[in-house]
């Protein structure tokens, strides 16, 4: 099945190596298990809430390459990007997607036949890191995932503004709390 908006195929492929050269531009680097470790403990706090186990995580980022990005030294914020099988894509508007430990085929295999992008988290612990964070989150969507739609979930107030200042809006009818920026440009559009 393919994933669907509009009638449209919106499905692309994404260079792992790119995507982390460009990571890195902003001052991230994909995690090491003690890094994320300490990147979940940072967002739990900042948000009053838990979102995943490092474990779990990594079992994402191994099937993904992409999944688990941090910065500073110590971390200072943490950025954790989902890219979604066309069944994840789906999924994620049903309100079947399991944001915390989905399931394998809702991820994307090392950037093949990405449908969309679930973002899991973006949190910072210092202005700069937030200026980071922000500022990769925007420049990463335009320029490596424009062709899909992008989905997170506005679990704080700062969130949901942030969000909303990323172009984003409320989903309805998918998972609790559900935003959704659609894809930007057309496969045909996309540099």
């Amino acid at each position: 099945m393919n994933a669907t908006r509009n009638g449209i195929l919106s499905k692309m492929h994404v260079d792992i190596v790119r995507v982390t050269a460009r990571a890195a531009d902003f001052g991230f680097r994909h995690a090491s298990i003690a890094e994320l470790t300490e990147g979940i403990r940072l967002a739990e706090t900042l948000m009053g809430a838990s979102i995943a186990t490092p474990e779990a995580v990594m079992r994402m980022d191994v099937v993904t390459g992409m999944t688990a990005w941090v910065t500073g030294n110590p971390v200072e914020g943490i950025f954790l990007v989902l890219p979604l099988s066309p069944a994840g894509e789906q999924a994620v508007r049903e309100g079947t997607y399991c944001p915390a430990d989905p399931a394998p085929a809702h991820l994307a295999w090392q950037g093949r036949d990405v449908a969309g992008v679930y973002i899991g988290v973006y949190a910072g612990a210092t202005k700069e890191a937030r200026r980071a964070v922000m500022t990769a989150a925007a420049v990463m969507r335009v320029e490596m995932f424009a062709q899909v739609p992008s989905f997170a979930r506005g679990a704080t107030d700062d969130g949901k503004r942030s969000m909303a200042s990323l172009g984003f809006s409320p989903l309805e009818g998918g998972l609790p709390d559900l935003w959704v920026q659609e894809a930007l440009t057309s496969g045909s559009e996309a540099a």
